[in-house]
């Protein structure tokens, strides 16, 4: 990625923000790769293509309006690349793209989006277009600016990069195979991700921190699906309209509930409570029903969690009310994103301190526990320092002493930087509410 595609982008982003959308960066595409032949190198898999820019935005019926930009600063080959981006926007299923360039296209582009849908924006045309929906904050010098920052965003992607090799199946799963599952999947097939990596992952470090958030972005983007099915046939039975959507349909829950039955008359005694449904089912269908209750909250809730995201990987303690001010915060928005927060962390059985970092970004709250699930005022660390829990000043989140040890350096694979929560630590957290096993993965 070219410093001038990443102003684009970054332009492109202001844009679709003014346009009341949340956004995302650098979604790729790529093919699904078999597990190999024992004995055998599991093949690479193969990149369909990216989107540059990812614009999301919810309506009242919670359907989704798609919005993607392909952002070049090529001179070469834009009448060509409109039907590319036609292709692309089908196989995603956007409702409309951009084509974004830095220099102007040629004649024959233009005439060719028209007829294809496609809207055609020179550097000119794009700053024309952002004067038209006004700034996407309004104070460019607030802490929401960092979104539209081109070396804040920079760092932001570059964030991932230099995590602990084990968590690289979650971070496949959120860069990659998120994008290519079957929507119906992702519900299910993130929490079996988070659950299967928890035991690397530390609340403590602020970039698994901004990771969580992330992914309860993603998260939130599948309940919102899944939010429209129930709402569309099964207002007055959201439960089977709950299952019949995680399973893929009706006949697909019949044959679950069928192989259920099954292994309860031929397993033994223990198989006798065995069910079709995910240990954090009653949880999933409670917070499910919540979101439907609020459709005027989805799209600022988007907003919030992507904007906390970029705030924990900037290593930025600013909560949301700070960043918006008291008279612009939506409370609202920003509690349903703490329930999905506080449901991926129980259902994932994560470290507690996940919840209230993220609350404290959400909601100003200060934590009652520290990162590891210990008493505020008596947590001491590894060399018997005492140390204090992050607390809100006026909107700020104050780091405390095992943040400070992970603030400018990357984790590495080896084993002797590895990051763990200790399991006695991991025991002393609140549980989850119902059920802690690993979900398994679809197939």
């Amino acid at each position: 990625m070219s410093e001038l595609d990443l102003g684009l982008k970054v332009g492109a982003r202001r844009l679709f923000w003014s346009m009341g959308l949340s956004t995302r960066l650098d979604v790729e595409l790529r093919g699904f790769s078999p597990p190999a032949d024992t004995g055998r190198r599991r093949k690479a898999p193969e990149t369909y293509t990216d989107l540059d820019v990812l614009g999301i935005g919810v309506t009242g019926s919670y359907n989704l309006s798609v919005e993607i930009a392909d952002c070049k600063t090529t001179r070469r080959d834009s009448t060509s690349r409109v039907f590319w981006l036609r292709g692309v926007a089908d196989l995603f299923g956007a409702d409309h793209a951009y084509l974004v360039r830095e220099h102007d296209v040629t004649d024959a582009a233009r005439q060719l989006a028209t007829r294809l849908g496609v809207t055609v924006l020179p550097s000119p045309d794009l700053a024309r277009m952002q004067d038209h929906h006004g700034p996407p904050v309004q104070d460019e010098s607030s802490a929401l600016a960092i979104l539209f920052d081109r070396s804040k965003v920079a760092d932001h992607l570059a964030a991932f990069n230099d995590l602990d090799r084990r968590l690289k199946r979650l971070l496949d799963y959120r860069q990659f195979d998120y994008w290519v599952y079957e929507q119906h999947r992702n519900p299910m097939q993130l929490v079996a991700h988070v659950a299967g990596a928890r035991s690397h992952l530390d609340p403590r470090n602020p970039i698994h921190v901004a990771l969580f958030l992330d992914l309860s972005w993603l998260y939130l983007l599948s309940l919102i699906r899944l939010t429209a099915h129930v709402r569309s046939a099964f207002l007055g039975d959201p439960d089977r309209g709950l299952q019949e959507y995680i399973f893929g349909g009706p006949t697909n829950l019949y044959e679950k509930q069928q192989t259920a039955r099954l292994l309860q008359s031929v397993g033994p005694e223990d198989a006798k409570d065995l069910n079709h449904l995910p240990p954090y089912y009653s949880q999933l269908r409670e917070l499910v029903v919540r979101l439907l209750r609020r459709p005027g909250q989805m799209q600022t809730a988007l907003r919030y969690v992507e904007l906390a995201t970029a705030f924990a990987a900037a290593r930025q303690r600013i909560s949301l009310i700070k960043a918006f001010g008291r008279d612009q915060f939506d409370p609202v928005a920003a509690k349903l994103v703490a329930d999905v927060c506080g449901f991926l962390v129980a259902a994932c059985n994560l470290d507690g301190g996940f919840r209230a970092r993220a609350r404290a970004y959400l909601l100003a709250e200060e934590p009652p526990v520290d990162a590891t699930g210990g008493s505020a005022s008596s947590r001491r660390d590894a060399s018997g320092t005492k140390a204090e829990v992050s607390v809100v000043q006026d909107g700020q989140l104050a780091l405390d002493d095992s943040e400070t040890r992970f603030n400018g350096r990357h984790e590495t694979g080896s084993k002797q930087n590895a990051i763990r929560t200790p399991d006695a630590a991991r025991n002393a957290a609140k549980p989850p509410e119902e059920g802690s096993g690993e979900e398994q993965r679809l197939h």
